[in-house]
């Protein structure tokens, strides 16, 4: 089975850290299509920027990200992308779920 969400171009995760990000990207199908670090400098957001804005319009790439605040919070705002708070416990309890292969 596969969600597909058209209205999105892709969506994104960051994992926050204090120095380095994990980014995934997926298509609207649930298809991992890049994932990277990013350092928490502002050439390592730069670059972060400077990949997502290859993807397309910025407003049709969400990011879920668990601190939606800060310094990485206002870049994604800055260049249009819609910020999505996602809560660290939800997140614990999804890794749990079965998921579909």
């Amino acid at each position: 089975m596969s969600l597909a969400l058209p209205e999105a171009l892709f969506f994104v995760g960051i994992d926050w850290s204090s120095e380095i990000h994990a980014v995934c990207v997926l298509d609207p199908g649930g298809r991992q299509v890049a994932a990277f670090p990013v350092a928490h400098t502002a050439d390592g957001l730069a670059r972060l920027i400077a990949v997502l804005a290859r993807l397309g319009d910025p407003a049709g790439i969400p990011v879920a990200i668990e601190r939606p605040n800060g310094r990485l919070a206002d870049v994604l705002l800055e260049a249009g992308h819609p910020v999505v708070p996602v809560s660290p416990n939800a997140i614990k309890t999804w890794r749990s779920l079965p998921w579909p292969a």
